[in-house]
């Protein structure tokens, strides 16, 4: 009996788990696939979001400078005779310093001259806009951006590489990073008179990475050289050449994916062995051709497929119980059919040994009820049938 309770329950299991199995294995890898990519979607949508945020920081800037550009004040000084030079001046002041106080995002707002001299400076510091004295006043015809921007036709616009100021040709301290907004200036003869420049307050929008960052994660925008913008390890940031020059880098931090990360002009994920890292390119213009930089995130995978973990443990768990219950609930189903049959195989044994008054009885309905029935029909046979000899 024990042979066949023993292929009864593997019959059983064999009919309930196979099913179960092959089900739940396809259930398991089709649904952790699936949290997976939802996974990864949210950390793209995340990186996006963050430089969506920059972006739109940024959109704003050039409309600004076009707007002082041809306002009444500059246009004053461009076409202003020496004799009404110093009223000129003046007024564009005015108008500088009330559009710093009111926009509140402009390190400096500057004209600079043909000669490339500060004519007019507007600093802001400590959320205070003041007019810079004329003797503060530098030449800064020897800065990239002066060139960049003299060389321009009326109405283009330049728009300089994020990187720290300097005064004097020195890094200013504490760093002030700043992104340059320039256009040339023209009188009504068409003859260059200077630039309107505007210093943005980079610190403003770098603080929008900062602020989406999560403690599980390391969250940084680099350059399109790898070098820090921002990183959570204020050390590793602005290592560039033109910069701190400290060699800290994108590329020498993650080198096996630096050139993907870096080149990429689309938001993506590239998974790693211990890592998934999305990243998102932030762009200055509408086209998506001037590009500022990448939005990184290194997210460990452990973190990124926690939910996708965290099924695959229900699922295992739900398993585990439902083999239990089957084992449990075949252990008993094989024990309600050979446990009659056991019975019956006692019952005959003593039957050939001469015992004949042991009533055979079943309570079960099935063929093993019968089989039963008939067993006892038999008994009671072999009885009257020895009565009947033993009276001859």
């Amino acid at each position: 009996m024990r042979k066949i309770k023993n292929k009864l329950l593997l019959a059983f299991l064999l009919v309930a788990l196979l099913p179960l199995l092959s089900v739940g294995a396809y259930g398991i890898y089709n649904i952790t696939n699936t949290v997976k990519a939802n996974s990864i979607s949210k950390l793209n949508n995340k990186v996006s979001l963050v430089s969506s945020k920059v972006e739109d920081f940024l959109a704003g800037v050039s409309s600004d400078l076009f707007y002082l550009k041809d306002s009444t004040a500059a246009r004053r000084v461009a076409n202003a005779r020496i004799e009404d030079a110093a009223s000129a001046v003046a007024a564009l002041e005015k108008d500088f310093l009330a559009f710093s106080e009111n926009k509140k995002i402009y390190n400096q707002i500057r004209y600079l001259n043909s000669d490339g001299m500060e004519v007019v400076r507007v600093n802001r510091d400590n959320d205070k806009s003041y007019i810079v004295h004329k003797s503060k006043l530098q030449n800064k015809k020897s800065r990239y951006y002066f060139a960049d921007t003299a060389k321009l036709p009326e109405g283009a616009l330049m728009i300089s590489p994020l990187d720290l100021n300097r005064e004097r040709g020195k890094i200013e301290q504490p760093l002030r990073p700043v992104i340059r907004y320039g256009t040339p200036l023209f009188d009504q003869n068409k003859q260059f008179k200077g630039i309107v420049l505007f210093n943005v307050i980079a610190k403003k929008f770098l603080r929008l990475v900062r602020d989406n960052a999560d403690a599980d994660e390391l969250l940084v925008f680099i350059d399109g050289k790898g070098n820090y913008y921002s990183h959570p390890d204020a050390e590793k940031e602005w290592g560039g050449k033109a910069d701190r020059d400290t060699g800290a880098n994108f590329k020498s931090d993650f080198p096996q994916v630096a050139g993907k990360i870096i080149n990429s002009k689309t938001t993506g994920a590239v998974p790693q062995k211990d890592n998934v890292i999305s990243m998102a390119p932030v762009f200055l213009d509408g086209e998506g051709v001037q590009r500022l930089g990448t939005i990184v995130d290194i997210v460990p995978n452990s973190v990124v497929f926690k939910a996708a973990k965290k099924f695959q443990n229900i699922f295992l768990l739900i398993g585990l119980i439902v083999l239990v219950v089957t084992l449990l609930i075949s252990f008993l189903l094989a024990g309600s059919i050979t446990k009659p049959i056991s019975y019956l195989t006692r019952a005959t044994e003593k039957m050939s040994k001469g015992d004949l008054k042991t009533v055979i009885s079943v309570t079960s309905k099935d063929e093993t009820g019968q089989l039963a029935e008939a067993i006892e029909r038999l008994r009671k046979s072999m009885n009257i049938f020895i009565g009947r000899l033993t009276k001859k």
